[in-house]
C-alpha cells in the first residue's frame, strides 16, 4: 500500500465540507460515470477486502494536516494556561512537515480557511409574478486556494491518477449543478512516507471502530453524524436519505497493537432500499504520531 498526497485547486465556494467519506463517494460516482455499474461491483468488492483497494482523507489546507486530539488536560493546571488552551483548541491543522519525511510546500494555516457565508434564495410564482418565499443557505468559501487529500492504495498510478479527475469532473458536494465545488487537480499524486514510527496512530479522516484495530480505553476523538443523502441517478428514483452514522473524526488519535495503514470498514447497506447495496466510506488512512 502507497499512501499520495493530491493537490488540487478549489475555484468556487462550496456547500458540503471536504470530509473523506464524501471525497470517497465522488470516486465511487466517477467511476459508475465513467465505466458503468459492472466496475463499480468490482471496486467495492475490492474496498470489502483487508486492506480495502483505496481508502481516502479529509482535505486540509496545503502543506498540512489535521491536529491529533490532544490529551484532557489535568484538573490542577494553572488558571493562567486557559487563554492559551483555547487558543490552540482553535487550531485545527499541523505542517505536513511534522509527519511525513518529504518537503512540503505549506500553506502555514493552522485555522480553518473556509469561512461561512449566508446566501439569500427566494422562490417565485411564475403565474403571478409575485415573491413566495424568502430563505437563506449557507455556502463556504477559502481563504487559500490550494488544499491536499491523501489517497492510501494498492491501485496502479496511473488508475488514480483517473479516478482523482473523474471524481470531480461534475464538481464537489451539494448544488454542484449551480457552480458550487468547482476543483481542479494540480499535480500527479505524490508518494509521502511516515516520519514517525510506534503503535499510536492519527486517523486521516473519518471512520467507524471495526472493533479490530483499536487499543482498547486508548482512543481519544471527536464524533459526529453523518446523514447523507444519495446523488445521481439514485436521487431521482429513491428516497434521498441514507441511514445515519455516528462517524469519528479526523484528528482521533489510538494505540494499536500491530503495524496499520488505515482503520475502520466498508460500511453496507446504508439505505431501506435492498435493490441496491448502497455503500459508504467508513475507513480512512492513519499516520503514526507523536503519543
Amino acid at each position: 500500500m502507497t499512501l499520495y498526497r493530491i493537490r488540487f485547486e478549489l475555484c468556487s465556494a462550496i456547500a458540503t465540507p471536504l470530509k473523506g467519506d464524501t471525497i470517497w463517494g465522488h470516486i465511487v460516482w466517477g467511476i459508475a460515470n465513467n465505466e458503468g455499474n459492472a466496475a463499480v461491483t468490482d471496486f467495492l468488492e475490492k474496498e470489502k477486502s483487508e486492506p480495502p483497494a483505496l481508502v481516502v482523507s479529509s482535505a486540509f489546507p496545503a502543506g498540512m494536516v489535521c491536529r491529533p486530539l490532544p490529551k484532557p488536560q489535568d484538573q490542577d493546571d494553572k488558571v493562567d494556561d486557559y487563554s492559551e488552551r483555547k487558543k490552540k483548541k482553535k487550531e485545527k491543522y499541523e505542517s505536513a512537515s511534522e509527519f511525513f519525511t518529504e518537503n512540503q510546500t505549506t500553506a502555514e494555516t493552522r485555522e480553518d480557511p473556509l469561512v461561512k457565508i449566508p446566501v439569500m434564495h427566494n422562490k417565485i410564482d411564475r403565474a403571478a409574478n409575485t415573491v413566495l418565499e424568502l430563505y437563506s443557505t449557507e455556502e463556504m468559501r477559502s481563504k487559500i486556494l490550494e488544499w491536499d487529500f491523501y489517497v492510501l492504495t494498492s491501485l496502479p498510478l496511473d488508475r488514480i491518477k483517473r479516478l482523482v479527475n473523474w471524481a470531480f469532473e461534475n464538481g464537489y458536494g451539494a448544488d454542484a449543478s449551480t457552480g458550487k465545488g468547482k476543483i481542479s487537480i494540480k499535480d500527479d499524486p505524490v508518494p509521502v512516507t511516515s516520519k514517525n514510527q510506534g503503535n499510536t496512530y492519527m486517523a486521516l479522516g473519518p471512520f467507524v471502530d471495526s472493533k479490530k484495530d483499536i487499543k482498547e480505553k486508548t482512543l481519544r476523538a471527536d464524533i459526529f453524524v453523518r446523514s447523507g443523502k444519495l446523488g445521481g441517478a439514485f436521487a431521482a428514483s429513491l428516497s434521498p436519505h441514507k441511514k445515519p452514522v455516528v462517524l469519528y473524526d479526523e484528528g482521533a488519535v489510538f494505540e494499536c497493537d500491530k503495524p496499520i495503514d488505515c482503520t475502520g470498514m466498508l460500511l453496507e447497506e446504508m439505505h431501506g432500499t435492498k435493490e441496491y447495496n448502497i455503500c459508504q466510506s467508513g475507513f480512512a488512512p492513519v499516520i503514526p504520531v507523536e503519543p
